[in-house]
């Protein structure tokens, strides 16, 4: 069976800053996470490959990193990790991304219904 939630050891454990390597990792999974979930509700998306959409979320995740931290994070040796993960062309990844950030960026027009994603994984990010 699988593990459903975290010991308390492992609670204690997550990093609580964004100010290190770790705490940014951690940042960047739940955002890519949220990003990801937020993606499944739209029509245009749900047909697109799963790993496109993540990749593509993990993008858009990571771009919002580097304006918040001020720093570069996506390089080209990241772009072509991203390629051979995704199976897909840089450009095919770049539309994708763009489509998820105007999701993320119009969440309450876009998905009007849906306030316990946003209250879910949001409030866990911020």
């Amino acid at each position: 069976m699988g593990k459903t939630s975290l010991t308390a050891e492992e609670k204690a454990n997550i990093p609580t800053s964004s100010d290190t390597p770790a705490g940014l990792n951690h940042l960047i999974y739940k955002m890519a996470l949220y990003l990801g979930k937020m993606s499944m509700h739209d029509y245009e998306l749900s047909g697109r490959k799963p790993s496109l959409v993540g990749i593509g979320s993990l993008y858009v995740a990571l771009k919002i990193c580097e304006q918040l931290k001020r720093d570069t994070l996506i390089t080209n040796v990241i772009v072509q990790k991203l390629v051979q993960v995704a199976r897909s062309e840089e450009e095919e990844i770049i539309e994708v991304s763009q489509k998820v950030l105007y999701l993320a960026q119009n969440f309450d027009k876009a998905f009007p219904g849906l306030e316990n994603l946003k209250k879910t994984h949001f409030v866990s990010i911020t």
